[in-house]
Formats: C-alpha cells, structure tokens, sequence
C-alpha cells in the first residue's frame, strides 16, 4: 500500500497528464542495480521534489519536457528490499490487486505476460485512473521486475490520448539486473 501512496505523490509532482511522444528515441541508464532504455528527450527529476518512500526508494524518476495542458508523460521505478522470495509475475499480480484499490475510476484495459531479456516472466498492466477526484484520468504501465532479493516496480504515468503502448512496453523489457 505504501508503495502505491508513493508512486500517487512522485506523479503528482512530475505530471498531471497528458503528453505528445510522438516518437521515443532512446538513451541508456544504469545505476541502481539495473539498467534500461529510457527516452532520451526525458529529464530526471529533481531528487528534491520527489517525495519520501516508507519503504524502497525510488531509484529513477524521469518525465517529459513536452507539456500539453499542464501535463506531461512520466517513469518511475521503485526498488526496494524483499522480505519473502517471490518472482516478478508473481509481485506483479499482488501489487496489480493492491492497485486496483487504490484509484479512482480505475479501468484495466489489458494484462498480458511478458518476457524480459534474461527470460524472466511478469504481468504487465495497462490502465486508466484518477488519484483522487481531483485529478485527471490517466492511462499507466506497469510491472515488476524481482533482481536477486530486489524488487524493481517499474511505471509510466502517460496521458489518455496515447494511443498504443508498445513503445513503452518495450523500454519496460529492455530493463536488466546488473550484479
């Protein structure tokens, strides 16, 4: 539950909607124990406006410089420490349940399994939410990622005007546990 607060407020201040990618050319990050394809017009967040997790931190928080009513598309993953062995499709069906509790107007528009490079499985969600009554619908991705006793939530906030997700599903594959 603590990490869905977390990721409520982290897009709170990095988005409040939608943006226009209309392409995402991609530049590397590593760090964190991971690395992943990232777009590459996408800036990091001030580490200063990000607000603190009760548990993990967030080990990468980037958003769009394209802005369209006050709003733009965002990423975050959120790492933190395992108490119980689990894998990722299986931390990703917890965390989806736990999820879907936690919005408003929450609408799953898909599930789907996919693959990452090293052959590990997880759940990925897309779906449409509010925060709160306050704020605009949105459309999210999101899976896990379990590296050793490590687990990486990993998030894009978009606007409801995206159309296909593909792209971003596939920065989300691209992620890979470094030792």
């Amino acid at each position: 539950m603590n990490k869905i607060i977390v990721l409520t407020c982290l897009f709170l201040l990095t988005s409040c909607g939608t943006s226009t990618d209309t392409s995402l050319t991609t530049t590397p990050f590593a760090g964190g124990g991971f690395s992943i394809d990232t777009p590459k017009t996408w800036i990091a967040v001030d580490k200063a406006a990000l607000p603190t997790t009760k548990n993990g931190t967030i080990a990468l928080a980037l958003t769009s410089t394209d802005i369209v009513s006050g709003y733009s598309n965002n990423m975050s993953i959120l790492k933190e420490k395992m108490t119980e062995t689990m894998s990722s499709k299986k931390y990703s069906v917890v965390n989806y349940a736990l999820t879907t509790s936690a919005y408003r107007e929450f609408i799953k528009l898909e599930e789907k399994v996919i693959t990452f490079g090293d052959n590990d499985e997880s759940n990925l969600y897309v779906f449409e939410a509010k925060y709160n009554t306050n704020t605009p619908k949105q459309k999210f991705i999101q899976t896990a990622k379990v590296c050793g006793d490590t687990v990486y939530l990993i998030t894009f906030g978009l606007g409801l005007t995206t159309g296909t997700t593909t792209k971003y599903e596939d920065l989300i594959k691209s992620f890979v546990c470094n030792k």
